[in-house]
């Protein structure tokens, strides 16, 4: 069944220029809690794996960041489930509120734990994998929940806030993360972390939710096998996904290669990491809000967006200079960002409201399915091949998805959207 995916006509009225997070309190709320809740986890990831590093001996540093970040990725996708059942029969506040909460006990726990002796290494791949816990229950809910924040004319506009806060804060915590470590030890930033998590269940409670009539979500069943039974119909979204989550593996093994190309090929500090991950985020800041301005059928954008991030490793690969990697991931973090406001705007409208629970935890364990195996097979290739050639295998791996998104869509379904 091919399905149509059309906006509804807005005037172009002084109101509606104004920005969203004006004009909309509740959602500027909980897109701050947002900000809030993903910069703690973020500045934890980042400043962690900069300390983890420094803990290791030169040939197992690899290994170490691989199976860290594997405990970053994990929760979306064994607990997707679980993440759907929960969003599925509990109220959108409650959720988001508790989430933020579970990131509270977890820092300060941690913080406690560490300040009179040094924080515990067998710990970070613990409170790593419940703070991603915590945070993959948080996101797709926000997803599912922007409906029922704003009117249907918004949410490409709350669409785009949302995939902001990704680059927002990747960028903020890429550039404080492993620099705060530096300065104010792991223990500090558990702790800065804490606050945040704190400040966004604060902004969570004050904001009034209002949910869509019609089915009733707590009847959903949940898993990805039921989401694959609902994209029987919506062969389109169900490609997109297929290719995504392909090209996923290839693009968050970026995360894993930038630490070891810092390290081993640049031999630069913390500072150059952050800098060359704030490139990367700040390439996504810009294409999320200019991706809605794509021109044509979203299966051609998603595969050049593709195809663009993997030309842009291939440049790093060969020349090991500084401002030309932070070039080609402004490039690489671009085709990221557009790609994805495009897409997660499109699946707003074709998935029926009762489904959106099912759909948005499966959905990002899908997406994120690839980056456990990433972490651990970029992490253990690190420490056989040098961070340049991994960076040819992403290239490499990218370029083939791409044509098959771009060129296989168009002839499989006639989605269109208008914006």
């Amino acid at each position: 069944m091919a399905c149509q995916l059309t906006a509804p006509p807005i005037e172009d009225t002084g109101h509606e220029r104004t920005p969203l997070i004006v004009r909309n309190g509740g959602f500027a709320r909980v897109w701050a809690a947002q900000l809030l809740s993903q910069s703690a986890t973020r500045m934890y990831q980042m400043g962690a794996l900069w300390w983890l590093m420094g803990q290791v001996a030169a040939g197992d540093r690899g290994l170490a960041s691989g199976l860290f970040l594997m405990s970053a990725a994990l929760p979306p996708v064994v607990l997707a489930p679980v993440i759907a059942r929960v969003i599925a029969r509990h109220r959108s506040r409650s959720v988001l509120s508790g989430a933020a909460l579970g990131g509270v006990v977890l820092t300060v726990t941690l913080a406690g734990f560490a300040a009179p002796a040094g924080m515990p290494t067998l710990a970070v791949c613990p409170v790593m994998f419940g703070l991603a816990a915590c945070q993959a229950l948080f996101d797709p809910c926000l997803t599912k929940a922007i409906p029922e924040l704003v009117q249907d004319r918004d949410i490409e506009d709350a669409t785009a806030f949302e995939q902001a806060s990704f680059s927002l804060v990747g960028m903020a915590s890429a550039l404080l993360g492993a620099v705060l470590v530096e300065l104010i030890g792991p223990t500090g930033v558990v702790g800065a972390g804490a606050i945040a998590y704190l400040g966004a269940a604060v902004c969570l409670r004050t904001v009034r939710f209002h949910p869509l009539g019609g089915e009733a979500q707590e009847e959903v069943s949940s898993g990805i096998g039921q989401a694959w039974r609902l994209l029987s119909g919506l062969p389109f979204i169900k490609l997109a996904l297929v290719c995504f989550t392909a090209a996923n593996f290839f693009i968050t093994a970026t995360f894993v290669v930038l630490p070891l190309y810092t390290k081993n090929v640049l031999h630069a500090p913390a500072l150059t990491l952050g800098l060359l991950e704030g490139a990367l985020w700040l390439g996504m800041l810009v294409g999320v809000f200019t991706g809605k301005r794509l021109p044509g059928h979203p299966g051609p954008v998603g595969g050049g967006c593709v195809a663009l991030f993997g030309a842009a490793t291939v440049v790093p690969g060969i020349v090991p200079d500084r401002t030309a990697l932070l070039v080609c991931l402004a490039v690489a973090g671009w085709s990221v960002g557009a790609v994805n406001v495009v897409f997660v705007a499109a699946f707003q409208r074709a998935v029926p409201t009762a489904a959106k629970p099912v759909f948005f935890s499966a959905m990002l364990a899908l997406l994120g399915a690839g980056f456990p195996v990433a972490a651990f097979v970029f992490g253990l290739a690190g420490d056989l091949l040098s961070p340049q050639s991994l960076f040819l295998v992403q290239s490499a791996g990218l370029l083939p998805i791409a044509a098959v998104l771009a060129f296989r869509s168009r002839r499989g379904t006639h989605l269109r959207t208008t914006v």
